[in-house]
C-alpha cells in the first residue's frame, strides 16, 4: 500500500488538477488542461502589471495586448497532450 501511495504522489500531474477535453476547433483532438503552476501564476501577474505602467495612460490596444500576453502565459503552461506532457516549453 505504501509503495502504491508513493507512486501516486510522485505521478506526473499529481499535484495539479487536470481534465481531458476535446477541442472542436482543432478537429476534436483531445488535450489535457492542467491547473497552472505557481510559476505561471507569477509570470501572469508580472505581465499584467507591466513595467509599472499606469492603466489610465495605456491605450485600449496596449491594454488588450498586455492581457492577451498574460493569457498566453497561462495557456502555454496548462496545455498538455494526452500523454500528460506539456505542449509548450518555457522557451516558447
Amino acid at each position: 500500500m505504501a509503495k502504491d501511495l508513493k507512486t501516486l504522489a510522485l505521478a506526473r500531474l499529481s499535484g495539479f488538477r487536470h481534465k481531458t477535453v476535446k477541442v472542436p476547433e482543432w478537429r476534436n483532438v483531445s488535450v489535457v488542461l492542467r491547473e497552472p503552476s505557481a510559476e505561471a501564476w507569477y509570470l501572469w501577474q508580472e505581465v499584467l502589471n507591466g513595467d509599472g505602467e499606469d492603466d489610465d495612460t495605456l491605450s485600449v490596444v496596449a491594454k488588450t495586448r498586455r492581457n492577451l500576453e498574460a493569457d498566453v502565459t497561462l495557456f502555454c503552461d496548462v496545455l498538455c497532450d494526452t500523454d500528460l506532457q506539456r505542449v509548450f516549453t518555457p522557451d516558447d
